[in-house]
């Protein structure tokens, strides 16, 4: 399938020049003189890009190039968007989704026999070509000579945070603390082991600061040391020239080439107990460069780095004895404590009326101690009132200008590091609200729709989209939310500093569109959010026409703008948009260019017929939603890839038609004509489907277990590879429990038993070659259940939800789990023994804690020697404040104890039935 990628710093034109391209090859026919227009603009608009690519790495273009790259990016939106209007016209047969833009020029051409048409995109490509000679000609007038431009050299501000005065940090002495207590030598630890830690977090966190603090604390016992920062583009000679100069205690040291200066410091460490700090390492092959100097020998040296990036963190704390230390934000107490101090003294004494801002101010810059200092040093010179109240409101966080807000942008964001289609993907997170949990599949959906992802023919573009996903979270731009058995986050949110500088890049650069911001009343939206309650006014005057897309937030909005002003759009997403209704998609059948629909969790209870017009709908999610059936018109949808729908809803007749369909969730079968179940078996492109197993649903259930059976077995021999089964079953359910001809699909990767016994499908849980995820939420579960679950080879997550009939005890099996949940409501339910579940490494625990005596929450888990993260769920109903917080430090207690240092989080649940202190 051919893909034209959609940029942020581009706008359309690597799109736009694709389908150019397409259309002057010479098996198309057009009128005289048409082919040499197109030739013209296409050579122009390359050279305009080759502009673009060269604008899209300077953090600060002045005036008139921005200007100039401001006009050519919008032109390429509309040049794109006239094409694609034209496309539409000429469109009238479906095709399917493999059938990329060359395909459908060349089948639209041959059936236009309309003179009147072929006439009008003459005269449309007659325009756009002296539109863009206009561009042109508008900036050649008024181009300045670079040469005579003022260059301002920078000062690295990270040497502030290298020698800061110790006095000025507030809530360093913990992280410190723990790394130096690691670095120590432990009980059973070789004194003369070398030790690697490797410090990671996001930009402004105060990794460089921790650093230090350590090689201060630490360095008096190392004679040979040295603390080297290392910026985006290093110069290796100059780098390893500075830590020879430290190890040597010289002034400077002799340059040579990198080869040379590496076999001295090599040399001069082979025998010798050194301590070196390697400051912000931005890649992988950097510290491979940097590690080739750094001899590991046998005594008792340290290395220490610090990174944004997830990838070079693991790189460099290779062995199993190394550390990956993850540095935390500030919480509340500092956070407020080093605010106050900067620009009062303390707390105490800020002015009663400076008190809301300030409270608005710390919760924005959450808890990160670059924001914190920059924003306090902006405020501590007699600001008024109402320029707090604004610094609280505004995203002018990226706006200062003094030092201190320089620092911070230099130092946040690794923006200008990313290659084009990921800060694409990067400013499309304004799109979403402030402390928004975005979750992954819809992200990676929209992302899709909008051109953003660029795949080689054949690639798999959800996957390279994922990846794409988790790259951000690699390189610390995201935080990620919702960790799976695979150790990949499921969403993610956007640090409140880092949302700011996002918003600010988007609104000048007019890629997205936030009313509370939105300022340019002449400038065309392409991407609109709206968020809150939304001025009705200032909606109703913008100029919708060209949005791509466009989504809404809040139960309560009343005011959405008509679809028929939307006939560019590609995203419409209006999850969880309680007053979008009926009536808001009467006009629906217009959007032709649309490829993402989500009505998730509306109140929406019936599809227009029109829907079927929608020839380029790739994504429609209408799960939540209120509807009992789709319309027989959603069965013309041939390039829909992914159908999400309540699991009640009755599927059309005809779905075997939709040959595009990729994913499906979540069905129930039994509520399906036979007809539906058997067409399932002819979706050949399905990869993923989610169904619902009720045989009490229906009244014909005998005859179609049978054509499911067929169906699915004959997905399983195409594409399918990811089959989620949600199973509810009675005693009467003769399929399962006495005669179960279920097939052992090699495509099951998950089973949730929502009713019934686990022991009636035990047999058949074994038998699944590729069992990835088990949940059981019915019946009681007694001790052979679960040694049986731990028998299933291929396991690796675990939901728990049924309660114990008696104590668990889990001695062997789960030999390959990595993910455990429990929900533990009895005293001395659940024990982990020595050697149990050697590759678990996360462990959520619900507890219910007024069924546990004072100290009862030994469960062994010092035994889970991989735990990596314990999460703990505890319902406060029927006991005390105390109480609640004496187990909170109980698993304190037993995560500092645990040899791997587990990360620990706790909630709490049910906190208005605590009982109240008397």
């Amino acid at each position: 399938m051919e893909r034209f990628l959609v940029s942020a710093s581009t706008g359309a034109m690597s799109s736009l020049l694709g389908k150019l391209a397409t259309i002057i090859s010479d098996e198309f026919k057009l009128l005289k003189g048409v082919r040499a227009d197109i030739r013209f603009l296409k050579d122009e608009l390359e050279a305009m890009q080759a502009f673009l690519m060269v604008m899209a790495d300077i953090e600060e273009p002045d005036k008139q190039t921005k200007l100039r790259a401001d006009a050519v990016r919008e032109m390429s939106y509309e040049i794109e968007d006239n094409i694609d209007k034209f496309m539409v016209l000429v469109e009238r047969e479906p095709r399917s989704e493999s059938d990329g833009f060359a395909k459908l020029f060349n089948s639209s051409t041959k059936k236009i026999g309309d003179i009147k048409i072929r006439h009008k995109i003459a005269k449309d490509v007659k325009d756009i070509k002296n539109q863009v000679k206009e561009v042109n000609k508008r900036y050649a007038r008024y181009k300045i000579d670079e040469s005579s431009r003022p260059r301002v050299e920078k000062t690295d501000p990270r040497l502030r945070a290298i020698y800061k005065d110790t006095s000025e940090l507030i809530g360093i002495e913990g992280p410190r603390d723990d790394i130096v207590q690691w670095l120590s030598n432990e009980k059973g630890e070789s004194v003369h082991q070398l030790k690697v830690v490797s410090i990671v977090g996001y930009g402004g966190l105060g990794k460089t600061t921790l650093a230090r603090q350590v090689y201060e604390k630490l360095g008096s016992n190392y004679k040979c040391r040295a603390f080297v920062s290392i910026s985006r583009t290093p110069d290796m000679t100059k780098i390893l020239s500075s830590i020879l100069s430290q190890l040597r205690n010289q002034d400077h040291a002799h340059v040579g080439d990198t080869q040379l200066i590496i076999e001295q410091i090599r040399n001069f460490l082979k025998d010798k107990r050194y301590f070196i700090v390697i400051d912000d390492v931005w890649d992988v092959q950097t510290w491979q460069a940097m590690e080739c100097a750094l001899v590991r020998n046998s005594c008792g040296s340290l290395i220490m780095t610090t990174t944004r990036i997830n990838d070079v963190a693991k790189s460099c704390c290779s062995s199993d004895k190394d550390l990956v230390y993850k540095i935390q934000p500030l919480n509340d107490v500092h956070s407020k404590k080093l605010f106050f101090k900067r620009i009062f003294g303390s707390e105490e004494k800020c002015p009663a009326n400076l008190k809301e801002a300030s409270e608005g101010i710390v919760k924005r810059c959450g808890g990160l101690p670059l924001a914190l200092n920059a924003i306090s040093s902006l405020l501590a010179t007699g600001k008024t009132k109402q320029e707090w109240d604004h610094v609280q409101s505004s995203i002018g966080f990226a706006r200062g200008k003094n030092y201190e807000i320089d620092a911070m942008n230099y130092i946040l964001l690794s923006y200008f590091d990313l290659p084009l289609h990921l800060r694409s993907c990067l400013l499309y997170l304004t799109m979403f609200p402030e402390d928004y949990e975005i979750q992954k599949e819809r992200l990676v959906h929209r992302w899709m729709a909008e051109g953003f992802i660029r795949g080689e023919d054949g690639e798999d573009l959800v996957e390279l989209g994922e990846a794409y996903f988790h790259e951000l979270i690699n390189r610390s731009l995201i935080q990620e939310v919702g960790i799976g058995y695979d150790g990949k986050a499921q969403a993610c949110r956007v640090h409140d500093t880092v949302l700011d500088f996002l918003i600010y890049k988007s609104t000048h650069e007019n890629f997205c569109t936030l009313l509370s911001t939105h300022s340019k009343t002449d400038s065309r939206v392409r991407r609109l959010s709206l968020m809150g309650d939304d001025d009705q006014g200032n909606l109703e005057q913008l100029d919708l026409s060209h949005a791509r897309s466009l989504g809404a937030f809040g139960k309560s909005r009343e005011y959405l703008p008509s679809l028929v002003k939307l006939n560019a759009l590609r995203v419409l997403d209006v999850f969880h948009c309680h007053a979008f209704k009926n009536h808001h998609i009467k006009d629906i059948g217009r959007l032709f260019q649309l490829r993402y629909l989500n009505l998730c969790w509306t109140v929406i209870s019936e599809l227009p017929s029109q829907i079927g017009d929608l020839k380029f709908l790739e994504t429609l999610d209408v799960f939540g939603t209120k509807l009992s059936h789709l319309p027989q018109s959603v069965t013309q949808l041939r390039r829909l890839a992914r159908l999400f729908v309540p699991a009640g809803l009755k599927l059309p007749d005809g779905i075997g038609n939709m040959t595009s369909l990729q994913e499906i969730k979540d069905i129930n079968t039994f509520v399906q004509s036979e007809n539906v179940l058997e067409d399932l078996g002819n979706l050949t492109d399905m990869r993923k489907l989610k169904i619902t197993w009720d045989s009490a649903k229906s009244d014909k259930a005998s005859s179609k277990e049978k054509i499911l059976v067929s169906s699915l077995c004959k997905l399983d021999q195409f594409k399918l590879r990811n089959l989620v089964v949600s199973i509810f079953l009675a005693e009467n359910d003769l399929t399962f429990i006495r005669h179960p001809f279920f097939p052992s699909l090699h495509s099951i990767r998950a089973i949730f038993l929502r009713r019934g016994q686990l022991r009636w499908i035990s047999k058949w849980l074994i038998s699944l070659a590729n069992l990835e995820n088990l949940g059981v939420d019915a019946e009681e579960i007694e001790q052979q259940d679960v040694e049986m679950v731990g028998s299933i080879p291929t396991l690796l997550e675990y939901n728990q939800f049924s309660q114990c009939a008696g104590p668990v005890i889990i001695r062997g099996g789960f030999q390959q789990l990595q993910s455990l949940e429990f929900v533990l409501t009895v005293s001395g339910g659940l024990m982990f023994e020595v050697g149990a579940m050697p590759n678990l490494k996360t462990f959520y625990l619900h507890i219910f804690i007024h069924k546990f005596k004072p100290g009862g929450f030994d469960f062994g888990i010092q035994h889970l020697s991989s735990l990596a993260f314990l999460r703990v769920g505890i319902f406060c109903g029927g006991v005390r404040a105390a109480d609640v917080e004496a187990a909170e430090g109980a698993f304190k207690s037993m995560t500092d104890a645990h040899p791997n240092r587990p990360t620990l989080e706790t909630s709490r649940r049910r906190t208005e039935d605590m009982l109240q202190d008397e």
